[in-house]
């Protein structure tokens, strides 16, 4: 490399610095508008935006509140499995999240190990019904070798 090209990345360089440090400033200037008028047009829309999220995580918590109840109850009452099981559905189907019943599906399960054309669940994958992303990542592993007579060993 050159020390023309050298020197120009150099200064590159020192540019990118600088405009990173400009908009720190001008992020440190909008808050402190925020907080000193808060009649300007950015500070309503910033403690709205605030006061929309604050009275959603209260309902989201009053939801989570009335699910850990309900468990509670249940629980308590030795309510057999066959009764818990649509009750958690029903939980989940609230908070957007669902089973993934796809054990081939390599972004919701990690394959731990074996051999074999097929897949046994260890533990089962969650995701979130909105975003499609992982909630919890399943397990599974690879089974069905086949034997030396032809026979699949499970």
């Amino acid at each position: 490399m050159t020390r023309y090209k050298r020197d120009l990345l150099a200064r590159l360089d020192r540019l990118e610095k600088a405009v990173d440090a400009i908009v720190r400033s001008i992020e440190k200037i909008e808050v402190a508008t925020i907080v000193r008028d808060p009649s300007s047009q950015l500070s309503v829309d910033a403690y709205d935006g605030l006061r929309r999220q604050i009275v959603a995580a209260a309902g989201e918590r009053m939801a989570h509140l009335y699910q850990l109840a309900r468990f509670a109850e249940a629980a308590s009452a030795a309510t057999p499995a066959d009764e818990l099981a649509p009750l958690i559905d029903e939980w989940m189907g609230q908070a957007g999240l669902e089973r993934v019943t796809d054990p081939h599906d390599t972004r919701y399960y990690d394959v731990l190990g074996g051999d074999g054309p097929d897949f046994r669940v260890l533990r089962h994958a969650y995701r979130d019904t909105v975003t499609s992303r992982a909630v919890v990542m399943g397990q599974t592993e690879r089974i069905g070798v086949p034997a030396g007579n032809g026979e699949v060993v499970a």
